[in-house]
Parts: structure tokens; sequence; C-alpha cells
């Protein structure tokens, strides 16, 4: 305390002495005046330019300490999981098999480069633990003993890779391949021959996203809560064969797949004898089978909850809706698996609306990549 109060009685005196010297003409000041005047001047320059701006590079631009255990937090990891499947998935979100298999893919096929001091193995590890289990990076990074900010960086390479690999693996169907009466739907008697034009289910979601004051009213949903609405098409495969990315979550189904249709030049509209089964979210129309609805004058039961828990259908419409909604959950299986893998798509939302775009992009292709390579995954088996 008695430091602080000499420090201040110090400054005072000096501004005081600087306000003294200046008020004066400068022809009027002695050689040694003149000499106090510059010093006084260059320690006010000091202390009210140069600490400040030295302390704003200290706390927002210098690098932390590099880390003396050498990756160590990885090497164990990396024990464990050739050890342990179980713990793979636990950790990674998906075999051991799949991972390794990954790395290899993304290496070869999609650019990911390791460094002298991380391996492409570490690096994805590190993407696959923030998107399957939210993790903030700073954890990641004690976890794996690395830098905050090698991990920020590790996130975007491997995030850049993965994208480019959900452009191959999220085939949109070509409509000769539309036209094709598929062989699994032949063979279930719950819907064949009544659902032979069917090409595919399709629905909306929404993921959670961080947006700005000023945007929250654009993408807040009826849930509460800032969000994207995803448009998708899975096929009976629960393999994504189509995404719009990126509606504002107070946007309808209707208006995204208007907005789809619209500015997709590439959109897979089915032929004029085949159709996507939807929700009665969207206009049954040419290209989309939407259920029967509910009239003011007679309800008619669509959701299967209402026919588990209720009487058998009681009439044509009633029955045609219960195989449909049978039909259609094959898109809302495929979206609850993904969205459980991959936990960063529902929990606290930690990246902008861009990058957020960009994981969603990336997790889909991750999701179809696992079940186009037949890895055994317990998650996408329900």
């Amino acid at each position: 305390m008695a430091n602080d109060n000499l420090l201040s009685h110090v400054f005072k005196f000096q501004a005081f002495r600087l306000c003294q010297l200046r008020s004066q003409n400068m022809h009027n000041l002695s050689y040694e005046e003149r000499i106090e005047l510059w010093n006084l001047e260059n320690e006010q320059f000091e202390e009210l330019i140069i600490q400040p701006a030295l302390s704003y590079y200290d706390r927002y631009f210098q690098r932390a300490p590099a880390r003396t255990d050498g990756g160590l937090g990885w090497r164990n990891i990396w024990h464990q999981l050739q050890q342990d499947d179980a713990a793979c998935l636990q950790l990674l979100r998906m075999s051991f098999a799949a991972f390794t298999t990954l790395c290899a893919t993304l290496h070869t096929n999609y650019g990911l480069q390791p460094t002298l001091n991380i391996s492409i193995e570490e690096s994805v590890a590190m993407f696959l633990r923030i998107c399957g289990h939210n993790e903030v990076q700073r954890d990641v990074g004690l976890r794996f003993g690395r830098n905050q900010e090698t991990v920020k960086r590790k996130f975007g390479e491997v995030l850049t890779a993965t994208e480019l690999l959900a452009c191959d693996y999220i085939r949109t169907p070509t409509t000769q391949e539309l036209h094709r009466i598929l062989e699994r739907l032949q063979v279930d008697r719950r819907y064949w021959p009544y659902f032979n034009g069917f090409v595919g289910a399709m629905d909306g979601t929404h993921v959670c996203v961080k947006v700005k004051p000023e945007l929250q009213g654009v993408y807040w949903n009826r849930h509460d809560n800032a969000s994207l609405n995803i448009l998708a098409i899975c096929d009976l495969n629960m393999l994504f064969t189509y995404i719009w990315n990126g509606a504002p979550g107070s946007c309808h189904d209707t208006a995204v797949l208007a907005m789809a249709q619209r500015s997709d030049s590439e959109f897979p509209l089915p032929p004029s004898e085949k159709y996507y089964v939807v929700d009665s979210g969207y206009p049954n129309k040419q290209g989309f089978l939407a259920p029967y609805r509910s009239s003011r004058n007679s309800v008619v039961r669509y959701h299967m909850s209402s026919f588990h828990s209720g009487p058998p259908p009681r009439n044509k419409m009633e029955m045609f809706n219960r195989c449909h909604a049978s039909l259609r959950s094959i898109i809302e299986r495929t979206f609850g698996v993904w969205k459980k893998k991959w936990r960063i798509l529902t929990d606290f939302p930690r990246y902008s609306i861009h990058v957020q775009k960009r994981v969603v992009m990336a997790t889909m292709g991750l999701h179809n990549f696992i079940k186009i390579s037949n890895f055994s995954d317990a998650d996408l088996q329900k």
C-alpha cells in the first residue's frame, strides 16, 4: 500500500511538472529544462501508448508456450484405441477400423497432411472428439497434450478435408437412377406394390447455431432457440442422398423446399411416376406424396404412436397413413442416429453460422462414409 501511494505521488508530480514546462515558451527554457521535458514526454508516451499496445499484444496475439510433453496425451489415447474397440467407439464415435480407414482416405484422396509433430491420426481424432462430444477446444488440448491454437488449426484442416469427402459420399441420384425400382422395396411386403414409386424420404430438421443478437429473430425457431433448418433426403439404406444446408430456423419446411428447388439446379426432382414420401408439413403434389390430413368433420390419424397406443386403422385413409408413416420413418431414424452420434449438432452451439454449416455437411458425409464402408457400428444399426 505504501509503494502504491508513493507511485501515485510520483505520477502526479510528473504530470504537474510536464504541464508546468509546456506552459512556458520553448525558447525560454534552459537546456536542462528541455531535456527534462523531452524525458517526461517520452515517459508519458510509453505509459499511454506503448504499454497498452504491448499488453494487448500479449493478451490476444502472443502464442502460448510450447508444450513439453511431446503429445504424451495422444500416445496414451492411441494405445487405448488400439487395445479396446469399444473405447474407440466411445471416444471417437466410430470403430477403430473405420477410424484408420477414414484417416487413410482423407490423406490419400482429400489432401490432409501430417506435420512434423502431429500425425494425421491425431488431427482426425481431435476433430472427431470435438464433433462427437461437442468438447471445447481447450479441453481437447488438455486431453491430447496440445495447445488450444494447435487444436483450432487442426480442426479447420480436418473440417476442410471432410467436407470434400462429403461431396463424394453424399451422392445425389441421377435421373436414370431415380427411374429404377428399388430391390429392397420390392422384397418388403409392407410397402410393395403400394408404394412402387418411392425413391426416398424427405424431411427437415433443426441444428443449433450461434448467431449475433441482431440475427436471432431470423434464426429463432418454434422450439425457442436459434437454429438452421436443414432439408434432407435419404434412401432405404439410411444414406443421405441430398441436403439443402443453411435455411434460417424460422423458415417453414415448405419454404425451405421452395428455396432448394428455386436455387439449386441439381435438386433431384423425381420423374413423373416417382415421388418422395413427406409429412403433412409439405404439399401433396407431383413428386411429393403426403399423408391424408384431418378435416373439420373427421380426424384421420397419421403418426405411428397413434396406432401403437390406439385401435387399428378405422378406414382406408388411416390404413394408408399407417403404411406411409412407417415408410417415412426412415428419414426420422436417419436424423436420429446422425444427431446422436455427432453431439455438436444438438448441444450448446460454439461455432458461427458459417462453421456450423460446414460441420453439418462434414458429419453427414461421415455418416454415409461409415454406412457405405460397412463398418460395424451399433449407433447406425438402430
